[in-house]
């Protein structure tokens, strides 16, 4: 056994493992609170462990901490743990989840200029570095074909081509909404009209085809149908689908609440509400109580961290009543069950 300079704690053999496998465990058990700090313990004792890294990462992500989640991804691509494209793909997982997508236009122009970007990857990574430049409201950058040996020529999409009701997977959605935004998309109009106002289909991909037209300027009048609610949409009219917390009333409460009580609670909840925010863009749900949401926040991101809330105090907490967040509980709880993955 070894002890540690400057303590009395000793260390026996193996440890780091131990504390991995049982953060590992509480991670699958979905305690991620616990997961956290088991894995957080095993990171200190052994910080090139990439194991111990992406598990902390996906815990993190779990977590709804995802500002930790980029940072421990951005460190293992500085010191070149695991591999390098998986990590990647990674971080800009977690960076979408944060709407960041001016570091994602960074991190693949960088990758392409330096032609390091697999022959099989390429077209994926381009089409999704154009959809985030659109995003980031950036100016043009250099021309993909300046930045490339030999020019690279997108297939354009087709009418006729999509099945938007087959699309899943994140980076996927993020891919074909990138092509979509790249050219005219009023040839797609009957398509998108047909997914936007169906009772199945991904409410995110939704999100980013409405704000599509809305960034084309399109004034047909759209049947909008998520979570069970029909509305008729003029894109045209909608405000950008992103938003800060502080614009957001229960993120206000949120924050007032808990930034200097308990950050990692806060940054799980304030995950929650964005996920939340972009699901159900352009509704708002009941209720209005703004009171309700932010405790219904607080509600959900204990569960995640592995407590037991009490809902009744949690709304004495924010000057609500149970009922009211119940209700908006329950609408969180929708979101996160269609909410994506990291892996």
């Amino acid at each position: 056994m070894k002890k540690e300079d400057g303590d009395n704690i000793v260390l026996f053999p193996n440890v780091e493992r131990r504390l991995v496998e049982k953060g590992i465990e509480a991670l699958q058990d979905k305690q991620f609170r616990e997961a956290i700090e088991l894995l957080e313990q095993g990171y200190k004792l052994d910080s090139d462990n990439e194991d111990v890294m992406a598990a902390l990462v996906l815990a993190y992500f779990e977590a709804g901490a995802l500002n930790k989640a980029k940072e421990l991804c951005k460190e293992m691509l500085m010191v070149g743990q695991g591999d390098y494209f998986q990590i990647v793909e990674m971080y800009i997982t977690i960076l979408i989840q944060l709407h960041e997508y001016r570091e994602i236009t960074k991190i693949l122009e960088a990758l392409i200029e330096e032609k390091e970007v697999p022959a099989e990857k390429k077209e994926h990574f381009i089409t999704i570095l154009q959809f985030c430049q659109r995003l980031a409201e950036q100016e043009p950058v250099q021309p993909l074909e300046e930045m490339e040996a030999e020019p690279f020529h997108q297939e354009e999409l087709k009418p006729g081509d999509l099945d938007l009701f087959s699309i899943t997977d994140l980076n996927e959605q993020v891919g074909i909404a990138g092509k979509l935004s790249n050219q005219n998309i009023r040839p797609f109009i009957d398509e998108i009209s047909a997914f936007l106002s169906a009772e199945e289909g991904h409410p995110f991909l939704k999100t980013m085809l409405l704000n599509i037209l809305r960034e084309q300027e399109v004034t047909n009048v759209i049947n909008v149908r998520k979570f069970g609610m029909l509305e008729k949409i003029n894109p045209q009219e909608l405000k950008p689908p992103h938003s800060q917390p502080n614009d957001n009333e229960a993120g206000v409460q949120l924050i007032k609440a808990l930034e200097h009580q308990d950050p990692l609670l806060l940054e799980s909840a304030l995950s929650l509400l964005a996920r939340y925010a972009f699901a159900v863009y352009p509704f708002e749900l009941s209720p209005a109580d703004q009171a309700a949401w932010a405790a219904a926040f607080e509600y959900t991101a204990l569960l995640y961290l592995g407590n037991e809330p009490d809902m009744e105090r949690l709304a004495e907490k924010y000057g609500t009543i149970a009922e009211h967040v119940s209700e908006a509980a329950g609408w969180i709880g929708k979101v996160e069950e269609i909410s994506y993955p990291i892996i």
